[in-house]
């Protein structure tokens, strides 16, 4: 299994992150064969439809990585650096990722990342690869549903990385919703191949009567970007 190489992340200009990084796409890059396996089966009924994730098992997720990939990472650290973005919300912490690129730009910014994880060993080992990385001051992983958990958030966000379950997205879209900054960015990863539990999520940014202006980057996966007009 070939090793993913620290110089990927050389932008962050910091040998820790550089490290850990590699480190956790080197691993994620090994469950590649049983993601594989597990969606080839649907793909015929995948096809133009996407998963229907009501039909998916949680536990399959136990121990997947499912990270963002590293050109996704550098774009969600620019636009974060790029917003001087200070408030950073994700839902859907997994292993630490993409919290890690969030909160290398939050450092750089003067700011923190909150992210959320409901799986209990996901959060503990998330923590440990934050701190390898040297960010847990900038850090905070909340452990539970997300749909409560964010409930205790009352500051004005400018950043958003909707990235967990996807038949949640819009309803913690919703419960965020009041605390977006005008200008704020959100961010949703995955809307192809997820687009049909994500269809009221997209209907709804996509309509200008409701604030938004959005559109759909595709490269490789398709990722939402909107950012909050008025």
């Amino acid at each position: 299994m070939p090793k993913v190489k620290p110089e990927l992340f050389a932008f962050l200009d910091d040998s820790k992150i550089e490290a850990t990084l590699s480190r956790l796409y080197t691993e994620a890059l090994k469950q590649g064969w049983s993601m594989v396996f597990h969606f080839l089966p649907k793909a015929f009924k995948m096809f133009g439809k996407g998963i229907d994730w009501k039909m998916e098992k949680e536990s399959f997720y136990d121990d997947k990585y499912i990270p963002i990939l590293p050109y996704q990472g550098t774009f969600l650290y620019m636009q974060a650096r790029a917003l001087n973005a200070k408030n950073i919300v994700e839902f859907g912490t997994s292993f630490g990722i993409s919290t890690i690129y969030l909160a290398k730009a939050a450092k750089d910014n003067g700011g923190k990342v909150i992210s959320t994880e409901f799986m209990p060993h996901k959060v503990k080992i998330a923590r440990q690869n934050i701190e390898e990385a040297g960010l847990s001051e900038y850090a905070d992983i909340w452990e539970g549903d997300a749909r409560e958990t964010l409930r205790n958030i009352n500051e004005p966000i400018d950043f958003v990385l909707l990235d967990g379950w996807p038949d949640l997205v819009f309803p913690i879209f919703k419960l965020l919703e009041p605390n977006l900054k005008k200008g704020a960015v959100i961010i949703v990863d995955d809307v192809q191949g997820f687009q049909p539990s994500m269809q009221d999520y997209l209907d709804y940014i996509r309509k200008p009567e409701n604030g938004y202006i959005s559109t759909t980057i595709r490269p490789k996966k398709a990722m939402e970007f909107t950012i909050k007009i008025s």
